[in-house]
């Protein structure tokens, strides 16, 4: 029998008969039990041990041994290396679930096999290039979340959720702490000015182009905004300050610092206003970087962005968020490890609001092609102002209630609600007319809730 039998901290502390120990398992159970569920837990391979512990406990072996709590191991958290799964779905209360048991149990399926498959990506790294959208990016019409339906769900807490229930109907003198909630906007930084301060040559080629097509009442705007002394419509950061004194809630910005491309639109990181904006940026809310198009494909050129940004700030950057989300498995995760990256803010859809994931709590980059638990932290997002605006066409209202939804339903079951959204939105700007409300009455909401 444990030292520990009968005392006070065995008493609050789960003991989870196993077969063996693996880095697989040992990786999701502390996914599970200390970061999404905070409890002890304690894992054991002695049987007796296991009968004689009068505490809450379950195992989690291939049979079961009595009458115990017991979760079916369908033996897939002790493999190594990849293969195709057969994911065996099936249906429990409701919701979808994986890896089905055969055999008797007190849940119907391998939970921890479950969300194991889920959170470590292992689907994403089944994937090659013949497979991947225009942009070299994993496709959500590819994802086991997509074809069972559960993209719009946390489907990991909701699972815990009613293991919970059931755990604690079990051993009644157990309970579990409130689901904790976390609300942190992103705010990412990929045009910081509409006009101004792109130089002459971008400006008189940017004229040359609207009236090439026609765009006339653009053209007026680049010179109005461009060459006088007007206020640029998206230089809203004073306000973003503003709002985060009056309802003191968390903000990271993410600068982008590469060069113009097709795709990066930002004015240069040498010019004298971007410097001045990341340093006061930096004295009022976390910065990390975003990472261009290009450089989530070239090592050299990711790093020179990186130097770039801590060149400004005179701060080390250790957060990130790749711009179009094309942050590759497990090639960019296994770089951001390297490099001493802590955490990735970029594990979501760019054009759906989905639980990429399936989760809503961070967590640590788990490499399959090693088999092991690294320090960068993964953080899901799920929502962005530009999915709402641009892709779904959502107008402000409804954008205003799907934002409080989906935070509404990650406080429920717990996690962190961690919203993309770009300094346009309070920019009151044409296609961003009347959205100032919605990130405005989203904060007041979220900073009242916690």
């Amino acid at each position: 029998m444990n030292k520990f039998s009968g005392s006070k901290v065995e008493e609050n502390t789960i003991l989870i008969l196993i077969r063996k120990r693996s880095p697989r398992l040992q990786y999701v159970f502390r996914q599970i039990f200390k970061r999404i569920l905070r409890v002890e837990y304690r894992l054991t391979d002695q049987l007796e041990e296991f009968v004689a512990h009068n505490g809450v406990k379950f195992s989690y072996t291939p049979e079961r041994f009595g009458n115990e709590f017991h979760i079916h191991s369908s033996g897939f958290l002790y493999e190594k290396g990849l293969r195709a799964v057969n994911l065996n779905p099936g249906e429990w209360e409701g919701l979808p679930v994986l890896f089905v048991s055969p055999a008797e149990a007190s849940l119907p399926f391998d939970l921890f096999s479950a969300i194991f498959y889920l959170i470590s990506r292992y689907e994403e790294y089944l994937v090659d290039n013949r497979q991947t959208d225009e942009h070299g990016r994993f496709p959500a019409e590819k994802s086991i979340a997509y074809r069972l339906d559960f993209l719009h769900i946390p489907v990991v807490e909701m699972w815990l959720d009613r293991f919970k229930k059931l755990l604690t109907g079990r051993f009644p003198d157990f309970s579990f702490p409130k689901p904790a909630f976390v609300f942190n906007p992103l705010l990412a930084v990929t045009v910081s000015h509409l006009f101004k301060h792109k130089g002459i040559i971008r400006l008189a080629g940017g004229i040359a182009d609207d009236w090439l097509h026609l765009r006339l009442k653009k053209s007026w705007l680049r010179i109005k905004y461009g060459l006088f002394k007007r206020k640029d419509p998206y230089d809203t950061f004073y306000k973003f300050i503003a709002l985060k004194k009056s309802y003191k809630h968390a903000l990271l910005t993410f600068f982008l610092t590469g060069t113009y491309s097709n795709y990066d639109h930002n004015i240069a990181p040498t010019r004298p206003m971007f410097k001045k904006l990341v340093k006061t940026l930096a004295d009022y809310t976390g910065i990390g970087l975003l990472a261009s198009y290009y450089a989530a494909e070239n090592p050299r050129m990711f790093k020179r962005e990186w130097a770039k940004l801590e060149e400004l700030i005179h701060k080390p950057v250790h957060k990130v968020h790749f711009h179009y989300y094309r942050q590759q498995m497990p090639v960019s995760y296994r770089q951001l490890w390297e490099m001493e990256f802590t955490d990735d803010y970029s594990m979501g859809y760019p054009q759906r609001i989905a639980f990429r994931a399936s989760t809503a709590h961070p967590f640590p980059f788990y490499d399959l092609t090693e088999e092991t638990e690294t320090d960068l932290t993964i953080h899901p997002v799920i929502i962005s102002d530009y999915k709402l605006n641009f892709h779904l066409k959502f107008p402000p209202e409804k954008a205003l209630q799907q934002f409080i939804e989906t935070g509404q339903l990650i406080r429920k079951y717990g996690g962190y609600y961690e919203p993309v959204i770009h300094n346009a939105i309070l920019s009151e700007f044409e296609e961003w007319k009347n959205w100032s409300k919605v990130y405005i009455e989203m904060i007041k909401f979220f900073s009242r809730e916690l």
